[in-house]
């Protein structure tokens, strides 16, 4: 059982990290959902009850309640990027000409890398917090600023507000 400061580090740490994946979002032109949103106000509410609750027992299933709700708005949030970019991908390859191997081949490169973070978030199942997302944002930026500098280099469009 984690002490109730560590809890609220944990939900601090979820709320730095929506803001970066809403400022991800909104840099793509990217429809973020209400999940994050909706699953900090369950975690909350579940802050709420742990912090006023009696016993060990219902200490333990806030706390398990609370990470559940960051892990999964965080995911949510970030498997929708994934997934809109993944279409982006798809969509570029769509309009490549046949005679355009080298392209093809170096933006399906992308499109697998996307589809292979995807697999690495969905196929956690931990729902611990803890779990550093932190280095999976850092591999999607890194991936997300490939897929800009290829799309430039083929001269394909890649919306950004910048």
């Amino acid at each position: 059982m984690k002490h109730i400061d560590d809890i609220a580090e944990n939900i601090e740490e979820y709320v730095s990290i929506i803001s970066i994946l809403e400022m991800v979002c909104k840099s793509y032109k990217i429809a973020l959902n209400a999940s994050p949103l909706i699953n900090f106000r369950d975690a909350m509410s579940h802050y709420i009850l742990l912090y006023e609750a009696d016993s060990d027992e219902k200490k333990i299933a806030e706390e398990s309640s609370i990470e559940e709700h960051l892990f999964r708005g965080a995911k949510d949030a970030i498997v929708l990027i994934l997934s809109e970019m993944k279409h982006r991908a798809s969509k570029a390859l769509d309009k490549l000409a046949l005679d355009s191997w080298q392209k093809q081949c170096d933006i399906r490169k992308i499109l697998h890398k996307y589809k292979d973070l995807e697999l690495e978030i969905r196929g956690n199942t931990e729902s611990a917090f803890t779990r550093d997302l932190r280095s999976f944002l850092v591999k999607l930026d890194a991936l997300i600023n490939e897929t800009q500098k290829t799309f430039a280099l083929y001269g394909l469009p890649f919306p950004v507000l910048r």
